[in-house]
């Protein structure tokens, strides 16, 4: 279970006072340490602890050139390795404070929404 804090597409920053695209949802878990599940069969094709902006991330790519990125995970899966294929609703990570969830397809952001 989580809260939505933004969600995709484009948006006005109040600070900068300009238009904006955001190109994931970021959801916000209900309790900490929440599990992650994937949304649909895939194969792992990145996983990485410390990847810069994306923290720990996760991304999984899928039949018609569609990948599923997860990140600012806690903790990505001691059992996920790069080339491993993965069933839907397999625990990819945990999180506590906010998951950045983003799809792209034939390399373009689609709404993540799209696929619940």
């Amino acid at each position: 279970s989580y809260t939505i804090l933004k969600e995709f597409g484009k948006y006005y920053d109040p600070i900068y006072k300009i238009k904006l695209f955001n190109e994931a949802l970021s959801m916000k878990p209900n309790k900490a340490n929440s599990k992650v599940y994937n949304v649909l069969n895939g194969k792992i094709v990145y996983a990485k602890k410390n990847a810069g902006t994306l923290e720990n991330v996760v991304i999984i790519q899928h039949q018609n050139r569609l990948h599923t990125i997860y990140s600012h995970l806690d903790k990505i899966a001691p059992t996920l390795k790069v080339g491993k294929w993965i069933k839907k609703g397999f625990v990819v990570g945990r999180v506590s404070d906010t998951l950045m969830f983003q799809v792209t397809k034939n390399s373009k952001y689609i709404n993540p929404r799209d696929l619940f």
